[in-house]
């Protein structure tokens, strides 16, 4: 991961002095569905896209603007979109990046709505996709197929903990030029940073740690301000899982104590795992930082 004092920085004042907020210490709320314009002419630009401005918050909103530079910088992409849940978020990656006839190669184990999500696409819009261990190169391009157009990779898997080497995938993927997409959700960008190994978008649900405080859903998506633009104006706005000003204004709260938090969550697991290690009764230990899987048998 980045310097992890500039890392501690940048969960707190990233993103924030691209706006004017009147020196307010925390990024105002926007609570607001629309925004005025100060004649007609100015609004019509705007709608038309000849000059930049804020609409109607579904299209974007300053309170998640600030949360997606944040995001982004943590990460270390160019560009971040902000969506309603991480279902919503995974669900418009992967819109974004197949059509019909097209087929995705994914973990196997991964979350089970996301699972849901791909026996959706095939059974409605002919998408295929298989389920692969990514235990060694050979086995990935074994699977990769001529209307491959997205390798889906969640590590650490939720919640078996498996992990999947991002550095021999990215390798193998780049031959075919096909974009790997990372769940990042169970180690936060704080932990692991799938785009400084070559990876093409990250996806979190900010549910988990990054909100951290267990009272909002949402998700977001971290890549090229190309791509990123691209989904704004499709599976963002057309769809619609848009993230609200107030879930945003949360997750920047919630963003400031992430490295705390997750100190903490790792020094914990670490003393729980080697007293489980020990333990007569227990036989199988998913803890990534002992030897990956233990078997104790």
């Amino acid at each position: 991961m980045k310097d992890k004092k500039r890392f501690e920085t940048e969960v707190i004042h990233a993103g924030y002095e691209s706006l004017d907020f009147q020196g307010s210490l925390v990024p105002p709320l926007f609570q607001t569905s629309t925004f005025t314009f100060p004649t007609a002419e100015v609004g019509e630009k705007r709608f038309a896209g000849e000059t930049e401005g804020y609409i109607y918050s579904r299209l974007g909103n300053p309170t998640v603007s600030v949360l997606q530079e944040r995001i982004a910088a943590l990460e270390g992409g160019e560009a971040a979109l902000a969506f309603s849940s991480g279902m919503a978020a995974v669900s418009a990656t992967l819109f974004h990046l197949t059509k019909t006839g097209d087929h995705i190669l994914c973990s196997e184990g991964i979350y089970g709505c996301t699972f849901g999500l791909l026996q959706l696409m095939e059974k409605k819009f002919g998408i295929g996709h298989d389920l692969v261990s990514f235990e060694n190169e050979e086995e990935v391009r074994g699977y990769i197929k001529e209307n491959t157009t997205c390798i889906y990779i969640e590590t650490p898997i939720n919640p078996t903990m498996k992990l999947v080497d991002l550095e021999m995938v990215v390798r193998v993927a780049q031959e075919k030029n096909i974009p790997v997409v990372v769940d990042n959700t169970f180690c936060s960008p704080y932990l692991q940073q799938p785009l400084a190994l070559g990876c093409d978008y990250v996806i979190h649900s900010a549910t988990k740690y990054i909100g951290g405080h267990g009272d909002v859903i949402a998700g977001l998506v971290i890549g090229s301000k190309a791509e990123m633009d691209k989904m704004a104006m499709t599976t963002l706005k057309d769809i619609g899982g848009v993230m609200s000003p107030f879930d945003a204004w949360l997750l920047l709260r919630g963003l400031k104590t992430l490295p705390v938090r997750v100190d903490r969550h790792c020094d914990n697991a670490r003393k729980i795992a080697e007293k489980l290690k020990e333990h007569p009764k227990v036989k199988t230990l998913l803890y990534p930082g002992m030897n990956h899987f233990l078997n104790m048998s």
